[in-house]
C-alpha cells in the first residue's frame, strides 16, 4: 500500500511538473517576455513576496536582470513586475487603454469587490458617493470639517497619553491617534472605549490583505475575514443610525458617513452595502500607513537635534504669526515646506504602499519585451525609493532631497499617479502636519533603543515600538 501511494504521488507530480513546464513553454514561444523566472510550479515566487522583505526582493531582481520589468509568478497568476521611473510613467498613463485595475483575491473577499469586473455602477448614487468623498478629502472640506476638531483631538491625545510621562513608546500611540482620527473623520465617532473594541480588528484587516486566502481558523486571512465582517455589521449599524436621525429631522455629527448618508435626505439612494465598504476600505488604508509615517518621523527627528530645530523655528514661525492655540488652515500647512520634506523623506525610507496590481487587457509591448493580454502587473511604485540612481546615498535619512531640487518626475511616488492616485494625500499632509506642530512645540524627546530593528514583509514595523525618553518644554 505503502509502495502504491508514494508511486501516486511520484506520478502525480511528474504530471503536474509536465504541464506547468509545457504551459510556460508556450507562454514564451511567440512573444518575447521580460526576463525572470515562474519560480516553483504552483506556488511561483509568492512566498518572497509574503514572508521576505519586498524591497529585497525587488532589489535583487532588478540587479540580476538589469531591467525596470521582470516577470514571475505571484499568487499562482503569471505576473510581470514594473519598478522604475519610466517604467511608473508608462503604467501610469495606460489605464483605461492597456490595463485595468485587478485587485487581489483577498481585497475581494475582505472588501466584497466584484470578482475583477468593473462594470458601470447599476445607480447613479453609487457613483455619485465616491465623488462626494473626494470633495470631503480636499483641502477645503478638510479645513471645513476638521479645522476646529483636529486641535481638540489632538490635546485630548497628548493629555491622556504623553502629559506626565517620562518614557513611553510611539508606535502604540501614534496608530490609538490615528485610528481615534479616523473613527472622528469618518464615522463620526468619539467614544474611547468603542474605538478600542475594533483597534486590533484593523490591524487584522490590514495584514490579511497579504496575506494566503486560505480561510482555516487560527491563519491571519480567517482573523482578517472576522474584523472585516465586525466592522461592516457596525458601519451599517451606524448607516441605519444616522438614517432614522435625518429621517426625525435631527442634526447628525459631521463626518464622512454623514456627508454619504445624507445623500438619501436628496432622494438619492446609496445601498449601505456600498457605503460601507468604501469607508472601511479608506479607513483601513489610511489608518496604518499615517501611524508608521509618524512613528518613524518621530524617530528620526529624535535622532537628530538639527532636524528637531529646523522644525521647531518653522512651527514657532507660524505660531507667532497666528497666535498660539490657533488652528491651522492650509494655507499654514502648506507654508511647513520643511515639516513636510522630513515626512516624505519618512515615506521615503518606510513605504506604507508597496505596489498596486493592473491586468493587460490587450498584448502590451514595452521595452521590446510583450506582457501578454490577462497577465498581471504588479506595479511596485516604491521600487524606486532606493535606488541610488535616483536617490545617492539612499539609506540615510535627508529631508534636504524634498527642498529646493525635488526628485525627478516619477522617481518618487508614494500616492501612485495617473487616474487612480490615492485621494487621501492632502488627509495624510494635514493629519501629519497637525499633529508635529503640537508635537514639536510641547516636547522634545530622545530615541533611546537607535538601532532598533524593523520588521514586516510588506510594511515597515518597529520590533520596540520606538521608545523615546521625554522631556515636557
Amino acid at each position: 500500500m505503502n509502495f502504491f501511494l508514494q508511486s501516486l504521488l511520484l506520478l502525480l507530480s511528474t504530471f503536474i511538473m509536465y504541464i506547468y513546464f509545457k504551459k510556460q513553454r508556450k507562454l514564451g514561444s511567440t512573444k518575447t517576455l521580460p526576463p525572470g523566472s515562474f519560480g516553483w510550479p504552483l506556488v511561483g515566487e509568492t512566498y518572497q513576496i509574503l514572508f521576505n522583505k519586498i524591497e529585497q526582493f525587488l532589489q535583487d531582481k532588478q540587479k540580476k536582470y538589469s531591467s525596470e520589468i521582470f516577470k514571475t509568478k505571484l499568487l499562482g497568476e503569471a505576473t510581470v513586475v514594473f519598478c522604475g521611473s519610466s517604467a511608473n510613467k508608462f503604467v501610469s498613463m495606460s489605464e483605461p487603454n492597456l490595463v485595468k485595475v485587478w485587485y487581489l483575491k483577498t481585497q475581494c473577499m475582505l472588501f466584497n469587490l466584484a470578482n475583477q469586473t468593473h462594470a458601470a455602477p447599476k445607480h447613479a448614487a453609487i457613483a455619485a458617493a465616491p465623488v462626494k468623498i473626494l470633495g470631503f478629502l480636499k483641502p477645503e472640506g478638510l479645513v471645513k470639517y476638521m479645522g476646529n476638531k483636529i486641535e481638540s483631538i489632538i490635546d485630548q491625545h497628548f493629555m491622556t497619553h504623553w502629559e506626565g510621562k517620562t518614557e513611553l513608546k510611539v508606535y502604540p500611540l501614534v496608530k490609538n491617534f490615528s485610528l481615534t482620527l479616523a473613527y472622528h473623520f469618518y464615522l463620526g465617532i468619539d467614544e474611547p472605549n468603542h474605538i478600542t473594541k475594533f483597534y486590533s480588528k484593523f490591524d487584522s484587516l490590514y495584514y490579511g490583505i497579504y496575506s494566503v486566502p486560505l480561510q482555516f481558523p487560527g491563519t491571519t486571512f480567517d482573523r482578517a475575514m472576522k474584523a472585516a465582517a465586525a466592522i461592516r455589521k457596525e458601519i451599517q449599524f451606524l448607516i441605519n443610525e444616522k438614517i432614522d436621525a435625518l429621517s426625525k429631522g435631527l442634526v447628525i455629527h459631521e463626518s464622512l458617513l454623514a456627508h454619504i448618508v445624507g445623500a438619501e435626505k436628496n432622494g438619492k439612494y446609496v445601498p449601505k452595502f456600498e457605503i460601507s465598504n468604501i469607508i472601511m476600505g479608506l479607513m483601513n488604508s489610511s489608518y496604518t500607513s499615517i501611524a508608521i509615517t509618524l512613528a518613524f518621523m518621530i524617530k528620526h527627528i529624535g535622532l537628530r537635534p538639527d532636524i528637531y530645530q529646523k522644525i521647531l523655528s518653522e512651527h514657532d514661525g507660524i505660531t507667532k504669526s497666528k497666535g498660539a492655540g490657533t488652528t491651522l488652515d492650509w494655507n499654514s500647512i502648506q507654508k511647513m515646506k520643511y515639516t513636510w520634506a522630513v515626512a516624505q523623506e519618512t515615506m521615503r525610507l518606510y513605504p506604507t504602499a508597496p505596489g498596486v496590481f493592473r491586468e493587460a487587457i490587450t498584448d502590451i509591448t514595452y521595452e521590446g519585451f510583450t506582457i501578454p493580454k490577462g497577465w498581471k502587473i504588479f506595479w511596485a511604485i516604491s521600487g524606486t525609493n532606493k535606488n541610488p540612481k535616483y536617490f545617492p546615498d539612499p539609506e540615510s535619512f535627508d529631508p534636504s532631497r524634498f527642498e529646493g531640487n525635488v526628485p525627478a518626475p516619477f522617481t518618487y511616488i508614494p500616492w501612485g499617479a495617473g487616474l487612480r492616485s490615492c485621494p487621501g494625500q492632502d488627509y495624510t499632509r494635514f493629519v501629519i502636519i497637525n499633529f508635529i506642530h503640537n508635537l514639536v512645540t510641547k516636547f522634545r524627546w530622545e530615541v533611546i533603543v537607535t538601532d532598533e530593528k524593523v520588521s514586516g514583509a510588506i510594511v515597515p514595523i518597529p520590533i520596540e515600538g520606538i521608545p523615546i525618553r521625554l522631556h515636557h518644554l
